[in-house]
């Protein structure tokens, strides 16, 4: 097991939590079994000592400001089989106790990690056996279940570009993108830089599914995509593309692991290593990388997995959670919490 982010646990038997749904708390106690963990209230006086852990960036109130150690939590980068906000529940957490992985403002556990760490050719062999697991079962991030679609462009005279669109108003974007931050705007510099392409825009699947809006106006933004496209699986759009443009989207890691030219308009915490195109650099300085290395640090090193299938031996590796996604994947389970999300917060 990982423990990027959780130093801080090893030596201590209970922790405070803040801003986690129910729901998010219940699964927060499968990553952590050997923790008492306990749901911070304002009228609760807290020792400097405690350590505390938040869910992604939410701020954190004035009563536990003075706590000395903080831990956030957020989704990993293989999710689950189906959306978060459709109640689909999570296969890998990261646990972030310098900052977050998507937050350029600070170095993260993650950053420091890439930076800094002696990457074992153990290490690297297993992240190239990741890599060809992900791309031969087709795994992606959620995993969506699609249906069967052949209707990709055939363009051979032109470059063929994957421009990914993101939530307008997603953390990821206020922290991790801080020229650009509308779809329209990203779309319409795409087109700048790539006057002839042929630009393929697709929007992020909870924006897709109904979940959630990203802003973007569709008559506008057919003046700058060729066509609009929600249908298809994404890695098979990542295999029709000569080149994938994110903002930081976590779509521009997986065109990576699939040896795709990726143009980053933000700061995704893949960027910046020698590994992408990108538009703007981040002030601290970081080492040049081999692919490799970033997917050890990002897909092993860094996240917590916890299994799906076995709640005896829950805690599980990166390998196991790939081979259990797949399982999940085949199974074509139906998510029947679909119907309560405009009664539950997740």
């Amino acid at each position: 097991m990982s423990l990027m982010g959780l130093h801080a646990l090893e030596y201590v038997k209970e922790a405070w939590v803040y801003g986690f749904s129910y729901r998010k708390f219940l699964i927060l106690k499968t990553f952590l079994p050997h923790l008492q963990l306990k749901r911070f209230k304002l009228d609760q006086p807290i020792s400097a000592e405690t350590v505390l852990i938040v869910w992604g960036m939410q701020p954190v109130p004035l009563a536990l400001q003075h706590v000395k150690t903080l831990i956030r939590v957020e989704d990993g980068f293989i999710r689950s089989i189906g959306l978060g906000a459709a109640f689909n529940s999570p296969i890998s957490w990261v646990f972030d106790d310098l900052g977050m992985y998507f937050n350029t403002q600070v170095e993260s556990r993650l950053e420091r990690l890439l930076n800094q760490h002696d990457f074992s050719a153990k290490e690297c062999a297993e992240a190239k056996i990741l890599q060809q697991h992900l791309i031969s079962q087709k795994l992606s991030k959620y995993n969506l279940k699609t249906k069967q679609f052949t209707d990709f462009p055939t363009i051979s005279a032109q470059q063929k570009i994957l421009v990914v669109g993101q939530v307008e108003g997603d953390a990821s974007i206020q922290y991790g993108s801080p020229h650009i931050k509308r779809n329209l705007d990203f779309l319409a510099k795409v087109r700048q830089l790539c006057p002839e392409a042929y630009l393929v825009y697709r929007p992020h699947p909870d924006v897709s599914a109904g979940w959630r809006k990203d802003g973007l106006d569709l008559a506008q933004a057919q003046h700058y995509a060729n066509v609009i496209r929600t249908e298809g699986d994404i890695t098979d759009w990542l295999d029709w593309a000569d080149e994938v443009h994110v903002m930081t989207s976590l779509t521009g890691f997986e065109a990576l692991l699939r040896g795709k030219s990726v143009v980053c308009h933000g700061l995704p915490f893949y960027s910046g290593w020698g590994l992408t195109h990108d538009i703007y650099a981040i002030a601290r300085t970081k080492r040049p990388l081999r692919l490799e290395e970033l997917i050890a640090g990002a897909l092993i090193l860094y996240p917590q997995y916890r299994s799906l299938l076995n709640q005896r031996h829950p805690q599980i590796t990166a390998t196991q959670a790939i081979e259990e996604l797949v399982i999940l994947k085949n199974k074509n389970k139906i998510n029947w919490l679909g119907w309560l999300q405009p009664f539950m917060k997740y």
